[in-house]
């Protein structure tokens, strides 16, 4: 029994693929690049933890005033900080900075010590982009404001010292788990379906427009019904994002599990959180959403490169498509925020962002099984649109070279293919 055109076409795009060494060298650059994800910032920010920060205070209170010798005193060690002398300017002052003479100064307003005072002080300085810096002076300013309220009384400030919060994520049906870990998996979960959806999605187009431009197409044509085609392609480029996108998430699970022992070797102590663990149902999530959302967006790509004749009006065609694509990634914090707001819901049930925001939403604890069972309902009959207007799209476009049609055409086209 012979087998359908569809499932040759499938299997010629997923072997050409797999056994090009480019397809070998990306696969095994994507753990790399993981682990260099996780590795290299931290190492940097270990080093740039180590430089010494050189800092003027500048304090406008009374002349009575010490709460600015106060911050100076009990400033890190690792940093050299200094009391401007009065009448010192802001000039003066930027100048420093601009020869590099110091790395910014901090402006004590002259009623910060008292109760109910509204000025803030102010940072300035080439470092102030440096939240661990930002976070470091705000925690010294407030301790020194105690500390001249309290009396200079050491063990009074020692009652005062209260521990960071440990923030923990729960909608209220499990304990609580590290709200840094989970919001970090369902991040890493979306950048990995976004980047393996476009990825391969692109190719189907630019494989359709190659072949056209090789007059190849219609070598495969006569041999098979351009259903067939357009179906094979799309499958056949899916199974190899499906493999490379399985080895990418293994050892993407596998260096968050394992972020402490990696960064240990590296000399380098991790944060302490630990890994949320992802079961089936989570598994079967993202799998899920990942093959809706790579069907809806290779169909709208292979009817893209039936309408085109060369590369470039392919990049100009597509854009329509990459602004749907960017839609989600610009709204992903609205869903981060609050993954049981209206907003979340909304985004999650648009056929176009669900297959890149709903499983962030799912791993966030924002959604029931009952909501992405109704998402992935309407994407499912959504990709089964695309494909059938993609179809007939591809039908026609396909033997077609020269001009791109205008939307008149594409409508003939879906009419009467």
């Amino acid at each position: 029994m012979s087998k359908p055109d569809w499932v040759v076409i499938a299997q010629r795009e997923l072997v050409e693929r797999v056994r090009t060494p480019w397809f070998v060298v990306v696969t095994l650059l994507g753990p790399l690049f993981m682990i260099g994800m996780i590795v290299v910032p931290a190492l940097l920010a270990s080093e740039s933890g180590k430089e010494r920060e050189r800092m003027v205070v500048v304090d406008l209170g009374a002349p009575t005033s010490t709460l600015g010798q106060t911050i100076v005193d009990q400033a890190p060690k690792d940093w050299t900080v200094e009391l401007a002398k009065p009448g010192t300017s802001v000039d003066e002052l930027l100048h420093r900075i601009k020869t590099d003479e110091i790395d910014g100064f901090l402006t004590l307003p002259a009623d910060l010590e008292q109760v109910g005072g509204k000025a803030a002080p102010i940072y300035q300085g080439d470092n102030a982009t440096n939240q661990g810096i930002v976070i470091r002076l705000n925690q010294l300013v407030i301790q020194a404001v105690l500390f001249e309220r309290f009396g200079k009384d050491p063990q009074a400030m020692l009652k005062l010292a209260v521990p960071m919060i440990d923030a923990r994520h729960t909608t209220g049906e499990t304990a609580g788990q590290s709200g840094t870990a989970i919001f970090i998996a369902g991040y890493a979960v979306m950048i990995i379906l976004y980047m393996s959806i476009v990825l391969y999605a692109v190719n189907v187009m630019r494989s359709v427009v190659q072949e056209k431009t090789n007059r190849i197409v219609e070598i495969m044509a006569a041999a098979a019904k351009p259903r067939a085609l357009m179906f094979g392609k799309i499958l056949g480029v899916g199974a190899v994002g499906l493999i490379q996108i399985a080895v990418w998430a293994a050892m993407a699970l596998f260096s968050m599990h394992y972020r402490g022992d990696i960064l240990g070797a590296f000399g380098v102590k991790a944060a302490g959180w630990t890994m949320p663990p992802l079961g089936p149902g989570q598994l079967a999530v993202i799998v899920g959403y990942f093959l809706l959302g790579y069907f809806f967006y290779a169909s709208l790509y292979a009817a893209i490169g039936a309408m085109v004749s060369s590369e470039q009006e392919a990049q100009q065609a597509q854009t329509p498509v990459l602004l749907l694509l960017i839609v989600p990634m610009v709204c992903m914090q609205l869903v981060a925020n609050d993954p049981r707001g209206g907003s979340a819901q909304l985004l999650t049930m648009l056929p176009f962002s669900a297959p890149i925001l709903m499983p962030m939403r799912f791993l966030l604890d924002g959604a029931s099984y009952t909501e992405v069972g109704i998402s992935m309902l309407i994407l499912a009959l959504s990709t089964w649109l695309v494909a059938w207007v993609a179809a007939r799209i591809y039908r026609v476009g396909i033997l077609l070279y020269g001009k791109r049609p205008s939307l008149r055409e594409l409508g003939r086209w879906i009419r009467h293919s």
